[in-house]
């Protein structure tokens, strides 16, 4: 608020011109004026009593009552009744307005311009606390949330969790909305949630409204928000456009939060007990609840979201582009010995032939797509969650290469049974664990290279260990091997262990019969 107290004080100093007094409050010099004007009007002087604050001092400065007998020759239109029009579908101000000089043309009375009319429709409303429905014409405005409760999705491995938020998108005209759950809230997923959006809805709105999130907006303002690139680019694909909500303004974009609210309902608290272990199953939970609830009856009109939607709003949205917006995120990797490249803490493979080479890497939610640097596109995954993830195509690992290596899950399993029970236990497990076997290779064949360091019998016994201890690296078996011969003596030297055909095979039974 302007500090008028401090202008007093200035001014009656006498050793500061308006000019000044308005350089050094940051005001204008018009305010300036006003306020000295407006002391001398009211017979106030400085010093004003220092039990006085600004907004009292303001109030005697600018009194209501005067303002209404400076505009007491004006035409004065009926604020309480306009306010009720404005609560009536599809009416504005500027409807208002025109009535209004239509009404008093020939009053021979001063009109307000719609500048000042506006003003004081506004201030009546504010000063009576007046709420007004805003105008809700069908397929102009998209508003966009994210929501603060999350549903979980477990990882293989024990332990390992990701919350999943909750991206929604709504129309105020019909309530209709979109729902899509994302493992994180940044920018990726929130472009890819808009983009999934206007799919589903098979059109564009007018406007898209946003809060004054961090992946929207680069600086919140009430007036002027500033945009961040990747949501102008996306306005520009769509050729619509962006307008975030004010700061602190709920009623600017009341019905996703009502949509956000009722999501987080019916649909994360409706699937608090279920298990998730992908994205995937996860939105199909989503998308199966968002659908009856867009399909549910209203319970003060007829029909539903669904339905007033398609019969009333769906043709007033713009056409789509041909392929939805994508964002990728680009990044350059060289091929490892192991035919994967590592991109944002996952690997990826490629064919064998491009060992050594530099790959190009783009990026986007669901999709990493890997090239080379002349554009050829050389493999595509989808895109890793878990820290550590290994994507892994069979086909990228060819057979004739698997044979000449002698890896194969059947050979590993069959070469620990040689070993025993406990370590044919583990080899497979460890198998089982991944998506596809062949990104537990190494492991294994790690794991059963002990035994011509340690022996078949520490080998069994770290093996019986690690199952019941929950360890499935080499280098958490080879740990647990090496503990046990310094804590047993003379078993380094051991080499082979008699025979127990309780639990091993000799190596001529498993070359010639396998496994059984």
């Amino acid at each position: 608020m302007t500090n008028f107290k401090e202008i007093l004080r200035m001014n009656s100093s006498g050793e500061y011109s308006q000019r000044e007094i308005a350089l050094s409050l940051h005001v204008s010099r018009n305010t300036v004026a006003r306020c000295i004007a407006s002391a001398i009007a009211h017979g106030i002087e400085d010093p004003v009593p220092e039990a006085m604050t600004n907004e009292e001092l303001a109030s005697l400065l600018f009194p209501r009552a005067e303002r209404r007998s400076f505009t007491s020759s004006f035409a004065t239109p009926d604020f309480e009744r306009l306010a009720e029009e404005l609560k009536k579908p599809h009416v504005t101000k500027k409807l208002l307005w025109k009535e209004y000089l239509d009404a008093n043309r020939n009053s021979g009375q001063r009109i307000y311009s719609i500048t000042q009319f506006n003003v004081l429709l506004n201030d009546y409303i504010e000063s009576h606390n007046i709420s007004i429905r805003r105008d809700r014409n069908p397929g102009e405005v998209l508003e966009l949330d994210w929501s603060g409760s999350a549903i979980t999705m477990h990882g293989k491995v024990p332990g390992v969790e990701v919350k999943c938020h909750l991206f929604v998108a709504a129309f105020p005209f019909s309530g209709y909305f979109y729902a899509e759950a994302f493992p994180d809230e940044k920018i990726h997923s929130w472009l890819k949630g808009i983009a999934d959006s206007l799919s589903f809805f098979g059109g564009v709105p007018v406007i898209l409204r946003p809060d004054n999130t961090r992946t929207a907006t680069i600086k919140a303002d009430r007036y002027e928000p500033e945009l961040n690139e990747a949501m102008i680019e996306l306005s520009e694909y769509y050729r619509t456009v962006t307008i975030p909500a004010r700061v602190r303004k709920p009623r600017d974009k009341n019905v996703v939060e009502n949509s956000v609210g009722f999501a987080s309902t019916y649909i994360v608290a409706a699937l608090r007990n279920q298990v998730f272990y992908s994205l995937n199953d996860i939105n199909n939970a989503v998308y199966e609840r968002m659908q009856e609830l867009n399909n549910e009856p209203f319970t003060k009109k007829d029909g539903c979201r669904s339905l007033l939607f398609m019969e009333e709003e769906r043709q007033h949205l713009g056409p789509l582009p041909s392929r939805p917006f994508e964002l990728f995120k680009r990044a350059r990797a060289k091929v490892a010995p192991d035919y994967h490249v590592q991109f944002d803490k996952c690997f990826y493979s490629v064919h064998p032939r491009y060992i050594g080479k530099e790959v190009c890497i783009r990026a986007s939610v669901y999709t990493v797509i890997i090239s080379l640097p002349s554009g050829e596109e050389i493999a595509r995954h989808d895109r890793g969650i878990f820290r550590g993830q290994r994507m892994t195509n069979p086909v990228h690992i060819p057979q004739e290469h698997r044979e000449v290596l002698g890896w194969s899950g059947d050979k590993f399993r069959s070469e620990a049974y040689c070993i025993g029970k406990n370590t044919h236990d583990l080899i497979d497990l460890i198998l089982s664990r991944r998506e596809y076997e062949v990104q537990s290779y190494r492991v294994c064949r790690g794991i059963l290279n002990l035994k011509s360091k340690v022996g078949k019998q520490v080998l069994e016994k770290a093996a019986q260990e690690a199952l019941s201890s929950g360890v499935f690296s080499y280098k958490g078996v080879k740990t647990i091997a090496e503990s046990m011969i310094l804590k047993t003596t003379g078993l380094e030297e051991e080499t082979e262990i008699e025979d127990d055909s309780a639990f091993f095979l000799t190596h001529s039974d498993c070359d010639e019969e396998g496994l059984k």
